[in-house]
């Protein structure tokens, strides 16, 4: 079966966000998520960045279901770009530092969770029964990397309804969403409550991205890469990562 595929246009932001157009270069002067000023070239050597990607589209609203890898710095002299490396203000490190510790949190979370089992003496330890139980252990791993750490902020309506984020790991405004698989709630149902809760919270001021954390310990999770593509993939204007582990 044929996938339609177009070739869209982009332009990079001084802090790292990615604008494109369907049609056309990109007329706009600043970024309409930030307000910065767009990098087109390299400060070093003057070298032209990339402009334009080609990706499949997604049949429903043709919007790119692949978007370009955003550089961290000149391949030509080796100039650092701006949105890389910029330690946050009121934090020591940066947004892309923070949000790869924040990822490899969740990505070890099982192989943490295992090892509490293996208490001296066959002492007793938690054990995760429910998205509760993964949030308490989780809020304790994330203590290790941040100190800002809010948890059950208030989201906006959507929908009729609101709810609230399980983090929010701030300054960098990055969203935490937890979900525990279990008997009933399929991939498909799994999926859904992440569309909404997505459609949720890019409405919160300020927000950067939304790990979205899977904890599937049974396994229940069938086509795991496709439900992350999907997800991921859903919107242009928050950095969405979906993490589920065990990933086999």
């Amino acid at each position: 079966m044929l996938r339609l595929t177009n070739n869209f246009n982009y332009k990079i932001c001084e802090k790292g966000h990615l604008i494109y157009s369907h049609s056309g270069p990109v007329s706009d002067k600043f970024c309409n998520i930030c307000g910065k000023s767009f990098v087109t070239e390299c400060a070093g050597c003057a070298t032209p960045l990339k402009s334009t990607f080609e990706s499949p589209v997604n049949a429903i609203n043709g919007e790119p279901t692949i978007y370009p890898n955003i550089p961290g710095a000149c391949t030509n002299c080796g100039f650092v770009f701006p949105w890389t490396n910029k330690p946050t203000e009121g934090s020591t490190m940066s947004y892309d530092e923070a949000l790869g510790k924040i990822k490899k949190i969740c990505s070890r979370f099982h192989n943490v969770v295992k090892q509490l089992r293996q208490r001296y003496n066959d002492r007793e330890t938690i054990e995760i029964e429910d998205e509760y139980d993964v949030q308490d252990v989780l809020h304790s791993l994330l203590k290790i990397e941040f100190d800002d750490i809010r948890t059950e902020e208030w989201a906006p309506s959507y929908a009729g309804g609101a709810a609230r984020v399980d983090f929010l790991v701030k300054p960098h405004m990055i969203l935490i969403e937890v979900k525990k698989t279990r008997k009933g709630l399929t991939s498909k149902k799994l999926g859904d409550q992440l569309i909404e809760d997505i459609a949720r919270y890019k409405q919160i001021d300020g927000v950067q991205s939304l790990v979205c954390f899977i904890y599937d310990p049974e396994e229940r999770i069938q086509n795991s890469s496709g439900l992350i593509t999907d997800l991921e993939s859903l919107d242009k204007e928050m950095d969405i990562s979906v993490i589920i582990t065990p990933n086999t």
